[in-house]
């Protein structure tokens, strides 16, 4: 049932990403209900999503612990880590969901059918958020906080769905940025999901749990490092330039 709730959430993802593009095309405030509509669906299913990654992410530093006094330390506070809330993953909600994604994603096929958009304009503003990816790298950058990479992996994550929609098989630059925007998005998301966790532990504020804290911040770092590595590859090439792959 998790991965139906991620597979939920990242359609919904899409559909606000393609949105964006049509806030050019669309007059009024269609666009931005719609997205709202997205949004509070997805956002139902986030919290269950958090906990659950919580649980994931130990696992996954258990497995990776190359101490057993950290193994024993990870095990332990797993033992402890809440459950997924009663009903919050029940299959009732996860079908309303479902639905309420469909409709959405059949809207958005109606809005594309009532207001062609066109393609100069769209490639204008797919420029204007690869422009604001790479802010969102000197942000992250200056500010270093989970707050600004949280940010720019939304951004980031945002213009790999949108790349996609220019991507034929005759691009095959264009195709190859896609797909490194997207890697750069679950790199930044692994990157969330460690932050995220840190908090939920230091929220408890159990002092025995302090060094557990420091091997997250140890994988919290590692990360860090290869997502702006990753990141000035992605973003090396100018706005102008990264225009011209779309024509």
């Amino acid at each position: 049932m998790a991965e139906e709730v991620h597979q939920i959430r990242v359609l919904a993802k899409k559909l606000r990403a393609y949105l964006r593009l049509l806030r050019g095309s669309v007059p009024g405030k269609l666009v931005p209900l719609e997205e709202k509509r997205i949004k509070r669906i997805a956002g139902n299913l986030g919290r269950a999503r958090d906990e659950e990654i919580c649980r994931q992410i130990l696992q996954w530093l258990a497995a990776k612990g190359d101490k057993e006094i950290w193994r024993k330390r990870v095990r332990a506070a797993l033992v402890h880590c809440p459950e997924p809330a009663a009903g919050a993953l029940d299959r009732r909600k996860l079908v309303q969901a479902r639905k309420g994604i469909e409709a959405r994603r059949l809207r958005l096929f109606a809005l594309l059918d009532e207001h062609p958009a066109q393609e100069g304009k769209l490639e204008e503003l797919l420029k204007k958020e690869y422009g604001k990816s790479r802010r969102g790298l000197r942000e992250a950058l200056r500010e270093g906080s989970p707050e600004a990479f949280h940010q720019w992996r939304k951004r980031v994550k945002r213009l790999g769905y949108q790349t996609a929609m220019f991507c034929p098989s005759s691009r095959r630059t264009l195709a190859r940025l896609e797909t490194k925007f997207l890697r750069l998005g679950s790199l930044l998301g692994r990157l969330h999901d460690l932050h995220v966790l840190k908090a939920r532990i230091e929220r408890r504020a159990v002092p025995t749990e302090r060094k557990l804290v420091s091997l997250v911040d140890d994988w919290t770092a590692r990360y860090q490092k290869k997502a702006i590595r990753k990141g000035r590859r992605c973003f090396r090439i100018s706005k102008g330039k990264f225009l011209s792959l779309l024509q």
